[in-house]
């Protein structure tokens, strides 16, 4: 029987790139020159003005569900049926973590961008004979390094009877925040 797991609650994208210190000059003087503090208020502009490709990750472009708390899920028999809805912490984690790690890159600075949302975050759909139970659902997590020794904490991939679930779906969201950096080195 086909069935579709759903996970709702918040997620972000994490876009990390390498940048040139003349950039970052350019950022700054940019940022000066339209008189505004927080770097999301030109970030369009790096784009559009100064040819900075800002969706191209070239250390880094993922989008994880964040580990904190808020996650939910539900999972619908093929005739869309809701037989089972849970959250993270009803299911095991499987104590392999995956380290995703932004370091200093040599005369590079590091721009990162960090797009939360809220909502759906994706599908999975996967076939069992027998119909699933929680116990059946475990989750790996994940955590983004950053240069200045922060970290995310994320949900780095969802198992099912200790196989990894392919997303075949991103569900609708909302945005919740936005958040740019530039790590000097």
């Amino acid at each position: 029987m086909k069935y579709t797991l759903n996970s709702y609650g918040w997620s972000a994208e994490f876009i990390g790139k390498t940048i040139t210190k003349e950039q970052t000059k350019q950022i700054e003087d940019l940022m000066e020159e339209r008189g505004v503090e927080e770097l999301w208020e030109v970030r369009f502009d790096l784009d559009d003005e100064m040819g900075i490709d800002i969706w191209d990750g070239d250390l880094l472009h993922i989008t994880k569900p964040l580990n904190n708390g808020n996650i939910s899920f539900e999972l619908l028999d093929e005739d869309d049926k809701i037989i089972l809805s849970f959250y993270l912490d009803k299911i095991s984690e499987d104590n392999q973590p995956k380290d995703y790690i932004l370091s200093d890159v040599d005369g590079m600075d590091i721009y990162l961008s960090v797009d939360e949302n809220k909502g759906g975050i994706y599908t999975y759909e996967f076939e069992s004979d027998v119909e699933p139970t929680i116990n059946d659902f475990t989750y790996r997590v994940g955590f983004l390094e950053l240069p200045d020794e922060n970290y995310w904490s994320l949900i780095d991939e969802v198992l099912f009877k200790g196989n990894v679930m392919e997303t075949t779906d991103i569900l609708d969201s909302n945005g919740k925040a936005s958040d740019l950096q530039i790590y000097k080195s």
